[in-house]
């Protein structure tokens, strides 16, 4: 058995995971530390905005701030 790990954009992971499914490959989902967690680009683009206070009017500063604003 061969352990392979594949970084595919998420909106061809469904195709490719059937795919591999048919040709009898098996998934584990790897644990991950959520310190070495890295948000796709349309979540980091969203926290950049919200940190500049794009589309919310003002900056957020802290999250209990923000959270009580709403």
């Amino acid at each position: 058995m061969e352990t392979l790990i594949i970084n595919i954009p998420e909106k061809k992971s469904e195709l490719v995971k059937q795919l591999l499914k048919e040709l009898g490959v098996t998934f584990r989902k790897e644990r991950t530390d959520k310190s070495s967690h890295v948000p796709n680009s349309v979540t980091q683009r969203t926290i950049d905005d919200a940190q500049k206070g794009i589309g919310i009017g003002e900056p957020i500063k802290d999250v209990t701030s923000y959270i009580s604003s709403l």
